[in-house]
């Protein structure tokens, strides 16, 4: 099954808590119902916390990107000698 982002977000909403069933979508609580996610009180199934566990396993990590060089760099280098008095 392959839930669009506004789906997947508003099942794990539902699963924390944060997402209360008044502000869900209409059209993807009504989806999620159908997929067997979510029960006919909008609860969360078992099927739908195994699906997001799931789901939260086969996420690749984010690649961390590589550190920047800091462009300013000796511009602070020069200020802090010349602040301490090297002014050559």
């Amino acid at each position: 099954m392959d839930l669009t982002p506004l789906q997947r977000v508003t099942l794990y909403r539902l699963v924390e808590g944060t997402q209360s069933v008044e502000t869900a979508d209409r059209r993807t609580l009504r989806w999620l119902r159908r997929y067997g996610l979510i029960d006919a009180d909008h609860v969360p199934t078992d099927e739908g916390r195994e699906y997001l566990r799931a789901a939260q396993r086969a996420r690749r990590p984010r690649p961390v990107p590589p550190a920047l060089p800091d462009p300013a760099g000796g511009m602070r280098d020069a200020i802090r000698r010349w602040q301490a008095g090297d002014r050559e």
